[in-house]
């Protein structure tokens, strides 16, 4: 039975939570739901880290002209300079706090 850690959430953006059991991760954001093992996550986290968003050439950044691949085949995001940074800054921020916990597990050595 899966038991969630949060990483992120915001009613007005998505979330990020992670199964304490099987280790898996789950992204909610807009519409799209995306169940992805830890070695996927952190690929797609650092594909979106490497996406710059200066170098899409929409003159509105609310204009959706932005595809984005994931580990799940057939599924691609298509997002806007707005949706990109959100998605960016919400994935960072979960990382960030998902490798800070690992830390912190080093020091404590209780599964967290």
């Amino acid at each position: 039975m899966c038991q969630y850690q949060t990483l992120f959430y915001d009613d007005k953006v998505g979330y990020v939570i992670r199964c304490l059991h099987c280790e898996n991760f789950q992204i909610g954001y807009g519409n799209v739901l995306i169940n992805l093992y830890t070695a996927d996550f952190c690929d797609f986290v650092q594909w979106i880290k490497d996406c710059h968003i200066d170098k899409y050439g929409a003159t509105d950044p609310g204009i959706k002209s932005i595809i984005i691949p994931t580990p799940c085949e057939g599924l691609k995001l298509f997002l806007s300079q707005r949706e990109l940074q959100e998605l960016h800054d919400m994935l960072d921020t979960a990382d960030s706090e998902w490798r800070s916990q690992q830390m912190l597990r080093l020091f404590t050595n209780k599964p967290v």
